[in-house]
């Protein structure tokens, strides 16, 4: 069983042991921060993050209470009722026993019950079919897809962009 609860600084180190080499790292966050990925970094991107107010961070806790996810949810649009998910990621020692899907679950209730959203979007990389099959499973759909939109070293990835109604 997970349970929500709102990003901690503290949560920060052991984020970051999540995310182990450059790729991983580029598909989670799509270098909106530096690396090599240090808690202090994520807690600096946390820090401006958080300080807009349609957006927030949260963590997924165990059933011993211990970190195991983390994403994001922003642009929050309450007259649209639509909201944003990203920096998805589950504890990569977890990964495959279907933390990834039972936390997307438990944030499309949160955002409909909670937060009265309508529908929820995210954006994910291609080449990433595991979070694609995970995102599936849990109610999203590919809505469309932004062929070269991201650079990383001299490839350009592919980027789909997906929904659930909610």
């Amino acid at each position: 069983m997970l349970r929500l609860r709102p990003y901690k600084p503290m949560d920060a180190g052991r984020i970051v042991t999540w995310v182990e080499d450059r790729d991983t790292f580029s598909a989670w966050c799509a270098n909106h921060m530096d690396w090599p990925l240090t808690e202090a970094v994520l807690q600096e991107f946390c820090g401006t993050f958080e300080s807009q107010e349609d957006r927030w961070l949260m963590t997924a806790l165990d059933e011993k209470g211990v970190p195991v996810g983390f994403l994001m949810m922003s642009q929050a649009d309450y007259a649209g009722d639509s909201i944003h998910l990203g920096l998805i990621i589950v504890d990569s020692r977890r990964r495959g026993q279907g933390l990834g899907t039972a936390l997307l679950r438990l944030v499309l209730s949160y955002a409909r019950e909670s937060l009265g959203m309508k529908r929820v979007t995210l954006r994910v990389f291609d080449r990433n079919a595991a979070a694609r099959a995970c995102y599936r499973k849990a109610g999203f759909r590919e809505v469309s897809l932004d062929r070269g939109c991201f650079p990383h070293g001299a490839d350009r990835w592919d980027c789909w962009n997906m929904e659930a109604l909610l």
